[in-house]
């Protein structure tokens, strides 16, 4: 049975927690566990407070610092942008964003996989962790042996077409092993 507290222990892992708005390795604004805000305009939902009063931030002042971190320069360190922003995402607000997103990648996965219950813990995971990173139609489409193989419960061929590109080597070897995990259960 699914269980959500794994899922948000793996991803906070996996991802990373940044209170503050930074560039992915893409170049897209990001925050929290690894959040996308694709515009300044998708800012303005999450509660992001002032760091130097934690009051409330205004959406012009989310604005401000999507702006100001969507100017610099992408491919470093998420806390190399701190330094241009002056709003932070409470923790309460990550994880509530973060079981959010959790909640439909996992109604989504049930959607397309009607047996995902009844799939060994590590693929479920291993299963939010590819639409995690890659969007549903990212997984639905670009990963058609990998979605026969998830239909056939092949956990060791799911171990073997899971690899993404712009995902570290480590992440993806960390998600193979999930994979190889679920068919030793199996």
């Amino acid at each position: 049975m699914f269980r959500m507290e794994d899922a948000v222990k793996y991803f906070r892992n996996h991802e990373g927690v940044v209170s503050h708005m930074y560039l992915d390795v893409v170049g897209l604004v990001t925050v929290g566990v690894g959040f996308l805000l694709s515009t300044a305009r998708s800012a303005h939902g999450l509660a992001f407070v002032r760091r130097d009063t934690g009051v409330l931030a205004s959406d012009t002042e989310k604005a401000a610092d999507w702006d100001a971190v969507r100017a610099q320069p992408k491919a470093k360190l998420a806390k190399s942008y701190k330094k241009f922003t002056q709003l932070d995402l409470p923790d309460s607000e990550i994880d509530r964003r973060l079981e959010q997103l959790i909640a439909d990648f996992v109604s989504t996965l049930r959607g397309r996989f009607p047996k995902f219950d009844s799939f060994p813990d590590k693929a479920q995971i291993g299963l939010l962790d590819m639409i995690y990173s890659l969007g549903p139609k990212g997984v639905f489409i670009g990963f058609p042996a990998f979605c026969a193989a998830v239909d056939a419960k092949d956990w060791k061929k799911c171990a073997r077409e899971c690899k993404r590109r712009n995902v570290s080597d480590s992440r993806n070897a960390d998600l193979q092993q999930l994979f190889r995990d679920a068919a030793s259960e199996s």
